[in-house]
């Protein structure tokens, strides 16, 4: 079998019935081309868990370091690499039939200590670009949104609320792409309109939560400050709904 068909029949065997348009036409693709050679190797799955964040903060490093459109571009190049071995660590995992549900929290861990430091580094890139401490305080507010829906993400996941609430049980951080969603499942087929208009925003809002699948477009457009405000205001949004939920179900609970 030549390369190319190695690395085809690892795509096939690994890729997601349902998956996001940019792992299927770009990342996951990409991690194939490295799974072949590691399967044959001895690295595990958690090890690339741990080089991806490695190559993460080194991409952290360079968007705090390397100024200008250009620097950004590399900045944002290395951080795409990072969410390629983010993806190869679950492909490998499924082509030796390894998984488990320890390496998903582990890989959900990692996707959260990332969004924490692009988080700040974009913030402090874009204060040391004109000086504003607005963008040191909107970081801050970044960090503290995206810190509390992690949190909520957590507490929701737990057995003890799912047995109080009787909610059903989300779907579990997988690899890199499953985790960056906050663990939102996806909306059932909506049947009103005002249902259907209200899974559009959460589509939407699921689209912006993974941010590797714009943030090459962003770099490109030289608009990391819209990246800033969006992500902030998803995460925002996304602690706010989980909250009002958690209060409307345990709120007269008196447990």
């Amino acid at each position: 079998m030549s390369l190319f068909s190695q690395i085809a029949d690892s795509y096939r065997r690994t890729r997601k019935p349902r998956d996001i348009l940019w792992n299927r036409l770009v990342a996951r693709p990409l991690a194939a081309v490295l799974v072949v050679p590691l399967a044959r190797g001895r690295a595990t799955p958690n090890q690339v868990t741990f080089a991806s964040l490695a190559v993460f903060v080194a991409a952290a490093a360079l968007l705090l370091t390397l100024p200008g459109w250009g620097g950004l571009l590399i900045a944002v190049a290395v951080l795409e690499l990072s969410y390629v071995l983010d993806c190869v660590d679950g492909q490998l995992a499924r082509l030796r039939g390894t998984s488990s549900p320890v390496g998903a929290h582990l890989d959900f861990l990692m996707d959260e200590l990332k969004a924490f430091l692009l988080v700040a580094a974009t913030g402090v890139r874009l204060w040391r670009g004109d000086s504003r401490t607005q963008w040191l305080v909107e970081a801050l507010a970044g960090l503290v949104a995206v810190a509390s829906a992690i949190s909520l993400t957590t507490f929701v996941r737990r057995p003890e609320y799912l047995r109080a609430t009787g909610a059903p049980r989300p779907q579990a951080a997988g690899d890199y792409g499953d985790g960056l969603d906050g663990g939102v499942p996806a909306p059932a087929l909506p049947r009103s309109v005002l249902a259907k208009a209200l899974a559009a925003v959460e589509s939407l809002g699921r689209f912006l939560i993974h941010y590797p699948s714009y943030l090459v477009f962003v770099a490109a457009a030289n608009r990391l400050d819209l990246f800033l405000h969006v992500y902030l205001a998803i995460n925002a949004a996304y602690a706010a709904r989980t909250i009002l939920a958690v209060l409307r179900k345990l709120g007269r609970s008196t447990g």
